[in-house]
């Protein structure tokens, strides 16, 4: 009985082995290098970002390309956080929703499924906490332990309303030990090039990208994975 036993424990872990999802795994682990992008995507989900566009809510356009850009980034590390989704955007939420950084998806490499399903549930609802989404980047790239570059994409419609200094903080992670850059991705902002958001890339030593409509998002997305993915 004992041998039948560990004979057929060999088999489970022979088939194991050999099925998709571990062989996923160690390809993963062998093409992602140590040298590998980290790129924290930062998702606006304030109260505002519930206006639509020809029909659909500027949420639900920007978090489409999200999902693109990360099926991009190949032999790349990827975090997704969404700011300012809870509470609400009067008064009574504001707290809640100022100190609402959801981490959705941690630093990995991309998974189709995972990352469309880290953002289930989810809906736009309160204020703009940008300071504390940059802080929240800046302390997942503290945590690791490999030596690629630091990218973060802000996809915003708005400037900061909770009171932080996010140019203050896009100059902290610059100033971090590995090479670090923070883009900003203005959505339907009518601000154009001036105000903060230029400011916070300024500071945070990336670009200013204005986005008018979702395409204007794919194309800068695309235009990115080819720089990161090169």
């Amino acid at each position: 009985m004992k041998k039948t036993l560990t004979a057929g424990i060999l088999a489970a872990l022979v088939l194991s082995l050999g099925s998709p999802a571990f062989a996923a795994e160690k390809k993963q682990e062998a093409t992602v290098p140590a040298d590998a992008p980290n790129v924290a995507i930062m998702l606006d989900a304030s109260g505002s970002m519930a206006r639509k566009i020809d029909g659909v809510s500027k949420y639900e356009l920007a978090k489409k390309e999200a999902f693109n850009f990360g099926s991009e980034l190949e032999n790349t590390n990827v975090l997704m956080r969404v700011f300012g989704s809870e509470g609400n955007n009067k008064n009574s939420g504001k707290i809640q929703s100022c100190n609402a950084i959801r981490g959705v998806y941690g630093f990995q490499t991309y998974d189709e499924q995972s990352f469309r399903n880290s953002l289930n549930g989810i809906k736009p609802t309160g204020w703009t906490p940008i300071a504390n989404a940059l802080q929240d980047a800046k302390n997942a790239f503290d945590q690791l332990d490999n030596n690629g570059k630091n990218v973060v994409y802000l996809l915003t419609d708005g400037e900061e309303t909770c009171g932080g200094n996010p140019v203050k903080v896009a100059t902290e992670l610059r100033k971090s030990d590995r090479e670090t850059v923070v883009n900003v991705i203005g959505f339907d902002f009518g601000e154009g090039y001036h105000g903060q958001l230029t400011s916070i890339a300024k500071a945070g030593g990336g670009e200013y990208f204005q986005a008018k409509t979702q395409k204007d998002i794919k194309r800068i997305f695309t235009q990115e994975a080819a720089k990161l993915t090169k």
